[in-house]
């Protein structure tokens, strides 16, 4: 389920709700005003990227002078 962001128009509070359809019907939690969609931010990241870059190898070495 997309989680949007929204403001209320009567009371300005904002919050985020989980929504089932893009279009589905929110009133503000407070008031039970209309709200308005806002854009929201979000961080994009590279799929192909090995998501083990830049973590350390903590792994125990092999001995190589026994």
């Amino acid at each position: 389920m997309p989680l949007f962001e929204y403001i209320c128009k009567n009371c300005h509070y904002r919050f985020d709700k989980m929504v089932t359809r893009w279009d589905a019907e929110v009133a503000c939690p407070v008031c039970q005003g209309r709200v308005q969609k806002l854009m929201s931010t979000f961080a994009v990241g590279a799929s192909h990227k090995n998501p083990l870059d830049g973590v350390p190898d903590v792994r125990p070495k092999m001995c190589t002078h026994c």
